[in-house]
């Protein structure tokens, strides 16, 4: 007893000795930050501008009013447009890029400072090879839960010349889905909802049957890959990307829009770093962060910093399809939101406080046994717009 009471002590006398640190930090100087993109596609390309920001702030402000200007190695110059706060963009009928001719750029901030990339070549990017998947399973995070089967999709892509040696990937999603709840009934409300001039209209289904929705999305991570130490200019059995079965993605038919860029050594370098910063996890064992600096630099004397990087890179793009009825499994992904419908009386005054205050949808009646309609039917947007998703009734021309 009197054993485990002196350990006690000393847990307490040891805990009492240890003094929490107080670092002394300095107030946070932000810095430009470039991510430049030029191409030699039919589509814009884009430099966004913003600053650096401080660990406790959420993200950093964008740099507007600036003077952007790509300049080629034959002394061409084209100023981007700001498009967005802080995107400024080109106008490829104007101006594109070559492949075989190098470029730079330069930026004027409203305060008069003045930057510059170095020299980028832009080389050809060789054809997108081969796009497949295979049926794979995920883990979930809990313990015990069966792990979920979805399908990951693979590129195949080399260079018979042996010129590219880095690669960048980016893709876009297209995917079509269908609406739980479809509207086929709407409300006009008079000038005093719920005492007269209140009427149902009943919607038409439109061109695409009221129903059908196709959503759009954009990669967001960094996706690079080196042959460099390889005989062969080829990479093989890249993972473009995952798509599981508990989304809506692979109800109907999915589309992948892979575009392949030819970088630098210098952009590939810079991506492998920024992918490094972002990898670590926070522990006293990590490797302290360095900063990310890139091929930008003052071009008016000043010892000024500046964080990103200037790319000037051929693209290649590959349209990929995947039907539902390839999907190597039986189960079958959900074909919208999970939605429950709400039903309540027929009253308009009712109905127009779910309508304006809860911010739900009328879709369709509720009937009774013999058909007749005995209260209205209502959910959230998600499960009956196509623009609550994010999404669009309008059908893609490649469809």
């Amino acid at each position: 007893m009197i054993k485990h009471i002196v350990i006690v002590v000393l847990a307490l006398v040891l805990y009492s000795c240890v003094e929490p640190f107080e670092p002394e930090v300095g107030a946070y100087e932000s810095t430009l930050v470039v991510d430049g993109l030029f191409t030699n596609s039919a589509d814009t390309s884009s430099v966004i501008l913003s600053r650096s920001y401080a660990y406790s702030e959420r993200k950093g402000e964008a740099v507007q009013g600036a003077t952007v200007v790509i300049e080629d190695d034959q002394g061409q110059m084209n100023e981007m447009k700001e498009s967005s706060p802080g995107v400024y963009q080109n106008d490829p009928a104007a101006f594109s890029g070559e492949v075989g001719r190098s470029y730079r750029l330069r930026i004027t901030t409203l305060d008069g400072q003045q930057f510059e990339s170095s020299w980028e070549l832009m080389k050809p990017a060789p054809p997108v090879g081969e796009i497949y998947f295979e049926y794979k399973e995920r883990l979930q995070n809990e313990v015990g839960k069966p792990p979920i089967p979805g399908i990951q999709i693979y590129l195949d892509s080399d260079d018979p010349e042996q010129k590219t040696r880095y690669y960048r990937w980016e893709f876009e999603e297209t995917y079509e889905f269908h609406l739980k709840h479809h509207p086929v009934i709407e409300v006009i409300f008079g000038s005093n909802p719920g005492f007269g001039g209140d009427r149902i209209e009943y919607v038409s289904p439109g061109p695409n049957g009221g129903f059908r929705c196709w959503k759009h999305e954009t990669s967001t991570r960094i996706m690079i890959a080196s042959s460099e130490n390889l005989t062969e200019d080829a990479v093989v059995a890249f993972p473009i990307n995952y798509v599981d079965i508990t989304t809506y993605r692979l109800y109907r038919k999915y589309s992948l829009l892979v575009k392949q860029y030819a970088i630098s050594k210098g952009y590939y370098d810079h991506l492998r770093k920024v992918l490094e910063v972002n990898e670590t996890t926070g522990s006293l064992f990590d490797p302290i962060p360095n900063e990310t600096l890139g091929n930008i630099h003052s071009s008016d004397g000043r010892d000024i910093p500046v964080l990103g990087y200037f790319s000037a890179a051929g693209v290649d793009t590959s349209r990929f399809f995947i039907d539902n009825t390839e999907l190597p499994f039986d189960a079958r992904a959900p074909f919208g939101p999970d939605c429950t419908p709400d039903t309540i009386d027929l009253n308009y005054r009712e109905l127009y406080g779910q309508i304006k205050a809860g911010g739900k949808v009328l879709f369709d009646y509720s009937y009774n046994l013999f058909g007749s309609p005995n209260g209205f039917q209502l959910t959230i947007p998600p499960c009956a717009r196509c623009s609550a998703t994010g999404g669009t009734n309008v059908k893609p021309d490649f469809w």
